[in-house]
């Protein structure tokens, strides 16, 4: 079925932003460990560049999805469950940043963002330290990135699944009749934020406490 109104390019920029940085994690996590047991041979600065150069690529992808959720939240997109669950038509434009991170996979971004930025700096400053930091911040962000991959992994009985994309359609979450009118998103409304962190200190308080 071809719905009407749905917007998806920004859902898959968003979920290749998510993979792709999931995937330049791993490798800054393995050139700096490799890099960190080989500082006194002539092979560490090059396996040290191929860190910096995954660590920023990995960077320039968390800032993508956070730039797509936002563009998604600021032009109502109710057909992502995302939007849909934590913007309204009457929530001013003041409240869009504390709507992103009311959800988990907003918080997880808003922490990744700061690894970014910190990470950037270690890499700017810490000279021998560099590489075993680093190590351990890619790790970290790896492990952050892996809850937003969204991943359903079964094995005979066994089913898992790994975390959640912030970038999914209302309709591959929600399996509802509605889904079967292609104009579906002329009857859906956004659930908006909760009242109680419509102030502007939910604007300020976790940024500043994930710092």
């Amino acid at each position: 079925m071809e719905y009407i109104g749905e917007h998806p390019l920004p859902g898959v920029l968003g979920h290749f932003s998510v993979v792709f940085g999931f995937v330049m994690s791993l490798l800054a996590v393995a050139a700096f460990a490799i890099a960190t047991n080989k500082r006194s041979t002539s092979e560490f600065s090059g396996l040290r560049k191929i860190g910096r150069i995954a660590f920023v690529l990995h960077g320039l992808a968390v800032f993508t999805i956070i730039g797509t959720m936002f563009y998604m939240m600021l032009n109502q997109y109710y057909e992502y469950q995302y939007v849909w669950a934590h913007v309204s038509e009457d929530l001013p434009f003041k409240y869009i940043f504390s709507a992103f991170w009311e959800g988990q996979e907003g918080s997880f971004l808003l922490w990744m963002f700061w690894h970014v930025i910190l990470g950037v700096v270690i890499i700017m400053t810490a000279k021998k330290w560099e590489s075993p930091v680093m190590f351990f911040l890619a790790l970290i962000q790896a492990v952050i990135a892996s809850m937003l991959l969204g991943l359903h992994i079964e094995i005979g009985d066994f089913s898992y699944k790994l975390g959640s994309n912030p970038t999914l359609l209302l309709r591959d979450v929600f399996n509802a009749p509605i889904f079967q009118n292609a104009n579906y998103l002329v009857n859906i409304k956004g659930g908006g934020l909760n009242p109680l962190l419509q102030n502007y200190w939910m604007t300020i308080h976790p940024p500043t406490l994930f710092l």
